[in-house]
């Protein structure tokens, strides 16, 4: 169940002295980082990709199309296997820098020296060369230095800074999921890319992290008394039947936490599929009962210490 706890971290999760130190960032990290995280929102792309995860052995294709029109971006992402089906997403202003991208490109000067830098929680080594979908790149290792996060190696295009192969690893060095482009065409027909949607097909929810935020925002009504060291809240916004949605970020990983009144039986547990972690609780604040749900890219034991320290804001 989870433990009502307050502390000054509810909203930022500052730089913790239990985090190892590390060397800063060499320059051509930095610049691989700079353009993952600017460049390819910038591009038109469409592109083959396969996905594994560790609960599905069978390979997984998919199609994905990204253009931008008027200075805004959009997606398509079309299911290759089993019945057609595609989802569509309507993004931000290329303009626009989420606090992930800028604490992707270092650029975190303006939320004060206690938000912690991405060379201080991953060592990063780059392991060489490589040709992915035909293309020059650059494989990346980015190593957690404590216990609350997965490593990933990623091989980043040289051109572009898209991430074209992504093995995400747990603590044992076995592979939770990992996807491979297999072709890529930076010079797609922009009137193509307007083709009649798949039978099957959803609308993803528009970006709702703040637009090149100055500072660090902090969660209303909820507060959680303990995030790992790094994270920072980017946004909160409610979904179906008043469920609390509150999103977190290192820069590279991301975790979100539900949090729902509910009644009767409050189901409590894991469950996993590929990377992606669901860890369940409940809470009970107010005279009132709350269902828990930390769902992200993070190990169990870092999900349950999130969801067990939730309390309501007086």
């Amino acid at each position: 169940m989870a433990v009502a706890q307050q502390d000054s971290s509810s909203g930022t999760s500052l730089a913790d002295p239990h985090v190892s130190p590390a060397a800063p960032q060499s320059p051509e990290v930095a610049s691989l980082l700079r353009k993952m995280a600017t460049i390819p929102h910038t591009l038109n792309y469409q592109g083959s990709f396969t996905y594994q995860h560790k609960d599905n052995p069978a390979l997984q294709s998919f199609r994905i199309i990204h253009w931008v029109e008027e200075g805004v971006e959009y997606e398509r992402l079309q299911h290759l296997n089993g019945p057609e089906r595609e989802v569509l997403r309507s993004g931000k202003s290329i303009g626009c820098e989420s606090l992930g991208d800028q604490l992707l490109q270092g650029k975190i000067s303006q939320f004060g020296a206690n938000l912690a830098r991405l060379d201080q929680l991953y060592k990063f080594e780059i392991r060489g060369p490589e040709r992915v979908a035909g293309r020059e790149a650059t494989a990346l290792l980015a190593l957690p230095l404590d216990q609350f996060r997965h490593s990933s190696l990623l091989t980043i295009d040289n051109e572009t800074g898209l991430v074209l192969k992504s093995w995400l690893v747990d603590e044992t060095a076995r592979p939770l999921e990992r996807y491979q482009f297999i072709d890529l065409d930076l010079s797609p027909d922009i009137e193509s890319l307007r083709e009649p949607k798949a039978r099957l097909h959803r609308a993803a929810a528009p970006q709702v992290a703040d637009c090149n935020p100055t500072e660090v925002k902090r969660v209303e009504r909820w507060a959680l008394g303990w995030i790992p060291p790094g994270f920072a809240f980017v946004g909160q916004r409610q979904v179906r039947n008043h469920i609390d949605m509150l999103m977190y970020t290192d820069g590279l990983t991301t975790f979100s936490v539900f949090i729902e009144e509910a009644s009767g039986a409050i189901p409590e547990g894991v469950a996993q599929r590929g990377a992606t972690l669901a860890v369940m609780d409940s809470l009970s604040y107010a005279n009132k009962n709350y269902r828990i749900t930390v769902v992200g890219e993070i190990p169990v034991v870092t999900a349950q210490k999130i969801a067990q320290n939730i309390d309501g804001i007086q």
